[in-house]
């Protein structure tokens, strides 16, 4: 009996330690990144996006209401939940939103390998180490360790739909499973996805006859609960269900949609093996062999979410711009499933064939240091992108601010960081806050003419945008930035006498 309580100690300990030791490994990786990244710059996001949840959360805070513009109530935030957990960092009264938010991220890319080492430590549970590894295989990611320092709710979104799948592995705790699959809405309303792959593993269940009607009510119950409130917040403020984001996108970039649908999904594939996800490829294609031929319903339904997701985004909006960050929540299921597929291959052969025991080593170093190398550039892109979005959106607000009237309005197609920081009123040309203009977003004219109308006193946009205007006239003002891709320039100019 002493001998089995002993066993039994040893194995909570080795849990345990499993557990802290890929949080203290991702917390100093994540920790590592984001300062590196912001080194040479003042803290800021690699997004213009990341702003407007910020300007939405400080207004939260301030006033309470769902406001981008003080006074006005709109709907264009895209994840209601994010933006609510940053203003928790305004309530503190926290002088910058960067710690906060970098809090927030880093927590949740702790969550997101420890809930990965979990799932891991459920296949191959004879070795330990599989789940450390692989856990922070996926971490050491440059897209996740990107999204740690991007200010967005990626990785939030990312956390709810891996835990999503380790509960459905687990096949109990349906209460906390509806409620995550109505809370993911809250995150980005493409969440709504995940009710794919839990339902075919309910009707799974339910054919083989281990689903019980309580478990249906645990779960259906609070899932529509907030689901339902979903639609009545976004419908209480922008008079439809959903954020006003969900059309403005897909209007502003319809016209990818014209490329072959191969193509489009091809660029959408890419993302996820665009770094170490490269060796992957063949234990993810083996993974769904074997999940076909075993009948290992779990895995057949995670491969056809990613799949599905993916096909889903190249019927819609298939755009990979900024790195892809749409499509990073397919990252953690790919890895994920392609660490499965190869340790199941090599632990097939490692026994009959001993070269194979001789290789993994080699190839494991090897596979780190690329991952490792792949982070650097990483460090680098993240560098690149806040001295963009700090040149081309954060100064542009600050000139505002500092040589505009105070009841000026500006038209400016990235409102983020001319919302946090220009402190003027705004006509938001992607439409984001005002789905007026999703209808006209294309038609050059008659946007000229709705600023005329309204009277707006400057415009703010890239130098090549709107050349057929004719009211506004160039400022000497310019913000210019050498990049990769050549020479941006934003231009500030107002609106003639």
């Amino acid at each position: 009996m002493n001998s089995n309580h002993r066993k039994i100690s040893v194995l909570i300990t080795e849990i345990k330690n499993q557990r802290w030791i890929v949080a203290a490994c991702t917390l100093a990786i994540g920790v590592i990144f984001i300062v590196l990244g912001n080194l040479h710059m003042q803290p800021g996001f690699p997004l213009d996006d990341a702003w407007i949840h910020q300007t939405y959360a400080r207004n939260l805070a301030q006033s309470g209401g769902w406001e981008f513009i003080p006074g006005q109530v709109s709907a264009g935030s895209t994840s209601p939940l994010w933006t609510m957990l940053l203003s928790i960092g305004f309530m503190l009264g926290l002088q910058t939103p960067f710690l906060w938010t970098s809090l927030l991220s880093t927590a949740m890319l702790i969550a997101i390998a420890l809930v990965i080492n979990e799932i891991l430590q459920h296949f191959f549970s004879k070795t330990p180490i599989i789940g450390i590894a692989g856990s922070l295989f996926v971490i050491f990611d440059w897209h996740l360790l990107w999204s740690s320092a991007s200010g967005m709710e990626t990785l939030l979104y990312c956390l709810a739909s891996i835990y999503i799948f380790w509960i459905l592995l687990s096949g109990k705790y349906w209460g906390w499973l509806g409620t995550l699959c109505g809370l993911i809405v809250w995150i980005r309303p493409d969440g709504i996805t995940m009710l794919g792959p839990v339902f075919l593993l309910i009707i799974i269940q339910i054919i083989s006859r281990n689903f019980r009607f309580r478990d249906g009510l645990f779960f259906l119950i609070p899932m529509l609960g907030l689901l339902v409130l979903y639609g009545l917040f976004n419908y209480s403020i922008s008079g439809s269900v959903v954020p006003n984001t969900f059309f403005a996108k897909q209007t502003e970039y319809a016209s990818v949609l014209q490329q072959p649908f191969v193509q489009r999904f091809g660029n959408i594939l890419i993302v996820p093996i665009s770094g170490a996800g490269i060796f992957l490829i063949p234990g993810f294609v083996l993974a769904i062999y074997q999940s076909v031929k075993k009948h290992n319903w779990w895995m057949i339904a995670a491969i056809l979410w990613f799949l599905g997701y993916g096909v889903l985004y190249a019927m819609r909006l298939p755009m990979t711009y900024q790195h892809g960050r749409y499509l990073f929540p397919m990252i953690s299921i790919f890895f994920l499933i392609g660490i499965i597929g190869t340790v199941r291959f090599l632990s097939a052969h490692v026994e009959t064939n001993p070269k194979v025991r001789n290789v993994i080593k080699p190839a494991m170093i090897g596979i780190f240091l690329c991952s490792f190398i792949f982070m650097i550039a990483g460090i680098k892109t993240l560098a690149a992108d806040l001295q963009t979005i700090d040149r081309l959106m954060v100064q542009p607000a600050l000139w505002i601010k500092e040589n505009t009237e105070i009841d000026s309005l500006v038209a400016v197609h990235d409102i983020g960081a001319m919302g946090y920081f220009g402190e003027r009123k705004i006509i938001d040309l992607a439409g984001l806050i005002q789905p007026e203009l999703i209808p006209i977003i294309r038609d050059e004219e008659k946007i000229e003419r709705y600023l005329i109308e309204v009277k707006a006193d400057y415009l703010v946009v890239f130098e090549d945008w709107y050349p057929g205007f004719t009211e506004f006239g160039r400022l000497e003002e310019d913000f210019v930035l050498a990049t990769a891709s050549g020479i941006e320039t934003v231009e500030i100019k107002k609106l003639r006498d």
